[in-house]
């Protein structure tokens, strides 16, 4: 393992490292020294990346409250009481508009995309402050600073989380407690999500348009900066919302005459 951005020894729990984005954060950190504690529904999934990355997995489904209270304490255990990032990842997608989208749908999204990440965010809160501080990443999704109408509901509890990360970024900088959000475009093999009922694939894309950076990103890439956000090298930085996706968002592109 290397320990190149002096992460070595500390404690992260990421949830929903199964897979994709998730499983990259957990990889990475895995990599700097960090003992890791990550979650997800598949407990097959979660035993063979446990294998792969020597990282501690804990079946959980984020709706389930009492059992996402418990990861928090499993964490804290590996740590001696001490819990030093919160990779806050788990999500699920619908494809459809606003007109489109069930009210069962709705509500699904916003309790794992939402509100449990609320929930986990301050259940770590007190911890980190008892501990001196810590790190809270959220990711987000460029869903949620410009809104994409196929993926209505999904992009409205995207839009929710920045609001959570800043306002945990701003609460908890007294405490030494940061916390930012961040938000990955299109990310191949893969995305940020499960989507409800099926997973989610590259080969199934949502109207993909390649970015100005002539390729998509990938979980390394995302998870590149969720370990720099993790680390003291952004101390400075918190309440922040760090778009990640090859420039698809600098501008408003328009089909203009050849």
């Amino acid at each position: 393992m290397t320990a190149g951005l002096g992460l070595g020894g500390r404690v992260a729990l990421v949830t929903g490292g199964t897979s994709g984005i998730g499983r990259g954060c957990v990889e990475r950190l895995r990599a700097e020294g960090m003992e890791v504690v990550f979650t997800g529904r598949s407990q097959e999934r979660g035993d063979a990346a446990a294998r792969e990355s020597d990282a501690t997995f804990v079946q959980c489904d984020h709706q389930d409250r009492e059992a996402s209270d418990q990861v928090v304490e499993r964490a804290l255990e590996l740590g001696d009481g001490r819990l030093d990032v919160l990779v806050a990842n788990a999500g699920i997608l619908f494809q459809g508009s606003v007109e489109e989208t069930p009210e069962a749908a709705l509500r699904e999204l916003l309790e794992v995309n939402l509100t449990s990440l609320f929930r986990i965010s301050r259940a770590c809160f007190g911890p980190m402050r008892d501990g001196g501080g810590g790190s809270m990443i959220h990711i987000a999704s460029d869903a949620g600073i410009r809104a994409v109408h196929e993926i209505a509901a999904y992009s409205v509890t995207k839009a929710g989380v920045i609001s959570v990360s800043e306002l945990l970024g701003a609460e908890g900088a007294p405490h030494g407690i940061r916390s930012n959000a961040v938000c990955p475009g299109d990310i191949v093999p893969g995305v940020q999500a499960t989507p409800v009922g099926h997973e989610h694939h590259a080969e199934d894309p949502l109207g993909w348009v390649l970015p100005p950076s002539g390729r998509f990103g990938t979980a390394a890439d995302v998870a590149a900066l969720v370990a720099w956000l993790a680390s003291d090298e952004s101390s400075h930085v918190t309440g922040a919302t760090l778009r990640i996706d090859g420039g698809t968002g600098a501008a408003m592109r328009v089909a203009t005459r050849a």
